[in-house]
């Protein structure tokens, strides 16, 4: 190879500093000492001139390019749809728009740098997403890209063939005329000479006369004329010649302008053909103010080699709050410094790296595209450069930072939008804010240029909400609310809150005034429950920028106070009567009363319930209930208070003991004993409430006492029995009935004196 030959990926980038080109993969590289060679995945990328990228001059029309071959409309002066991206044409025909067909892409610079197939609203939109119009000089940035060329390289001899098969479409005035190329061809010869040929075909048109439209034939034209082509084992870079190259237009067409910087051509048969099309005036200068636009941009073309990729750009943060400062970090990756030398100090003659810039610049801002540097108002700046030279530009405090060799940087820089709006506050025309890098100390680098959009906007907020003290039934808490912007930053104005019980049912609020993103707010006292407190900001409400709403929630609780409960039983019931008791309810809390209802269960010795009565306490938390009849036992008596919304139930436990029945004996001579027969005692025993059961022993004693007849008799279901007793001698005697008495009924004694006769 040629030792002064810079490499492929410096020649691919400086010279496709006009379009910011950039270069696709491909497979392996030949060998470094490889003599011709064959390719096959070969690329070639062209963006023809800047005309095929601009807006036309009739109203809401533009030039473009497409994958493939647009269908024919069948009439002149007919434009692709917009509604359908290009789907069809305005009389309803099939056109058939597409960024790809077979091995064609038209692709589209993006924002940050780098290509993709491009919409078709990105045919008429700059990287920046800015529709171009007549006279604002923005230009769509796109690309015919043609893959898997196939042919013979000899980097040694500087020489190539190349041929790609597929199909393109070039239309201006949105269709109104457009032309057919397809299957190039390039061809250089050792003396760096060389050609860019393929087939054209179209449709006649006229200007004067839209209705005209007939079929064009074939034809093999010169797109583009070479010189100075330099061949590497990886590719080609190369500017097609133009500038002055002269035109012979026919007779009756626009004779070509020779004066002026852009004054030019493309190749005779190439344009001879565009007077068929009637848009031969995008190819040769006439004169017109279009002139600038219609130079050819450089072409491109890689062999078999990944050459690196261009200068792009990573912002970490692109949606930022619109008040305050915020620092995002910058990556830049493919900034070769070989690519942007100085032209004036203090870098002059030297890798001049690339600024990095905070700023709000006008739509068109580019160095390349001669703006002015007064236009470029910057609130934030560094300037990466080789690290040799960081010292040479005031070093680090003076926003020195490293660009590695293999291009790539990192920094931090600080966005302000208010910082901005300052700077730029004098340039009309300032509208976008974003991250640009450019070319410094004077270099000339398109590929250099990038821009990456920043946008500011409010966003939720956060806010916190700490429940210092509960309330309670009694007395009230307090809370402490805070509000924060997404940074942080602490926020000014007032935050409501509203305390809502569990049915959501908002039952207190008020707004806390902020001091440092801080208030403190008062709880009123409340009923026992369970409660959400809520704390809301609205920052438009507040003039804060940077905050659409804020908000948080915190569970608050109230608990019911503590009751007792005391029972007195007052009456305890018998078998035959009932009873009483008293029930007092108790609440711990001062002001706090119960209310509601009181239980009480008689309950056997067992635990078995026997009874269960209720009543309402009073004021005073009073009820008294009824205790039902019980025979005679020990008895447990609850009594439960079931607690209110407020108060908490509780219970107490007491013995209650109902005695037996005291029983009753009464004896009745059924025959009075006399000493001539033998007589009958019907003795009965009662008991209220009871049944009295068991035995009753009938004792006869006479008057020293002594007993002369014990008789034992059982008691009926009705409580009694009959004793027979003996004849007894005349005499003084006693008669006794003895009850024992039961589980119920109490033991009991009846005694009667008697005399008896001798019959």
């Amino acid at each position: 190879m040629n030792p002064v030959r810079r490499s492929v990926a410096g020649l691919a980038a400086a010279a496709l500093t006009a379009t910011g080109l950039s270069v696709l993969s491909v497979a392996t590289a030949p060998s470094a000492h490889a003599t011709a060679v064959q390719v096959d995945d070969a690329t070639l990328r062209w963006g023809i001139n800047t005309e095929v990228n601009s807006a036309s001059f009739a109203p809401g029309t533009w030039n473009l390019m497409s994958a493939g071959r647009i269908g024919n409309p069948g009439a002149g002066g007919k434009t692709l749809t917009s509604g359908d991206d290009g789907a069809t044409w305005s009389n309803g025909a099939s056109a058939g728009w597409a960024n790809q067909s077979g091995n064609v892409t038209v692709e589209d610079l993006q924002a940050g740098g780098g290509y993709a197939p491009t919409t078709f609203l990105g045919t008429r939109q700059n990287s920046a997403g800015v529709n171009g119009t007549t006279g604002n000089g923005i230009n769509a940035e796109t690309q015919l890209v043609f893959r898997h060329g196939t042919g013979t390289v000899d980097a040694d001899a500087n020489t190539a063939s190349v041929q790609w098969d597929g199909d393109a479409t070039v239309l201006f005035y949105s269709g109104m005329t457009f032309f057919h190329l397809a299957d190039p061809e390039l061809t250089v010869a050792a003396d760096g000479t060389g050609t860019l040929t393929a087939t054209v075909d179209g449709y006649a048109a006229s200007m004067a006369d839209p209705t005209q439209w007939n079929d064009l034939a074939d034809e093999e034209v010169t797109l583009a004329t070479l010189t100075g082509v330099d061949v590497d084992e990886l590719g080609l870079t190369t500017t097609p010649a133009y500038h002055e190259v002269e035109y012979d237009a026919p007779a009756g067409a626009t004779a070509q302008s020779r004066t002026g910087v852009n004054w030019g051509a493309f190749p005779q048969d190439f344009v001879d053909f565009q007077q068929l099309t009637g848009g031969s005036s995008y190819w040769y200068s006439s004169g017109s103010s279009a002139d600038v636009r219609k130079p050819a941009t450089p072409l491109q073309v890689t062999f078999d080699a990944t050459p690196p990729a261009p200068p792009a750009v990573e912002v970490t943060d692109t949606v930022l709050l619109p008040s305050g400062a915020h620092q995002v970090t910058v990556t830049g990756t493919g900034f070769d410094p070989a690519l942007a030398t100085g032209t004036r100090p203090p870098l002059s003659g030297k890798a001049g790296g690339t600024y990095v810039v905070f700023g709000k610049f006008p739509e068109a801002w580019k160095p390349s595209a001669g703006v002015a540097s007064s236009l470029r108002k910057v609130s934030a700046q560094k300037w990466a450069v080789l690290a040799a030279d960081m010292a040479t530009i005031g070093g680090p405090d003076a926003g020195a930072i490293e660009l590695a060799a293999d291009g790539s940087f990192t920094t931090t820089i600080v966005v302000d939008k208010a910082a901005a709006d300052t700077a730029a506050a004098a340039v009309a025309t300032a509208v976008n804010y974003g991250i640009y890098t450019y070319p410094g100390s004077g270099a000339a680098q398109p590929l250099y240029e990038t821009y990456t959009p920043v946008t500011f906007a409010a966003a939720e907020g956060t806010a916190t909400v700490t429940v210092d003290t509960a309330p309670t039934q009694v007395a009230d808490g307090a809370a402490k609310l805070t509000v924060a912007d997404a940074d942080g930053t602490a926020a000014a104005g007032s935050v409501s809150w509203a305390l809502s019980n569990a049915a959501d049912v908002e039952v207190a609020s008020g707004d806390g005034a902020l001091t440092g993103g801080a208030a403190q707010v008062v709880l009123p006292k409340q009923g026992a429950g369970d409660y959400t407190l809520t704390a809301s900001y609205d920052g438009a409400e507040n003039g804060n920028a940077n905050i659409t709403t804020a908000i948080a929630t915190a569970p608050v609780a109230i608990a019911k106070a503590t009751s007792t409960t005391a029972v007195q039983v007052t009456k305890v019931p018998t078998a035959s009567a009932t009873g009483a008791a008293t029930i007092t309810v108790d609440g711990a809390v001062d002001g706090v009363v119960p209310t509601g209802d009181v239980q009480a269960q008689l309950r056997s010795s067992t635990g078995a319930i026997l009874a269960t009565t209720s009543a309402q306490v009073d004021a005073n938390g009073r009820a008294t209930v009824t205790l039902p009849k019980r025979t005679a036992g020990t008895y447990t008596l609850v009594a439960t208070y079931v607690g209110d919304g407020n108060v908490a139930g509780s219970s107490k436990t007491v013995s209650v003991t109902v005695a037996k029945v005291a029983a009753t004996v009464r004896g009745t001579w059924t025959r009075k004993p006399t000493g001539a027969r033998a007589g009958g005692l019907r003795v009965v025993v009662t008991a209220p409430g009871v049944k009295p059961t068991g035995l009753v022993t009938v004792t006869v004693r006479n008057a020293r006492g002594k007993a002369v007849r014990t008789v034992r008799v059982r008691l009926n279901a009705a409580g009694a029995a009959t004793a027979a007793l003996p004849r007894l001698a005349k005499g003084r005697y006693t008669v006794s009935a003895a009850y024992a008495g039961n589980t119920q009924a109490t033991a009991r004694t009846w005694t009667l004196r008697f005399t008896t006769t001798r019959r």
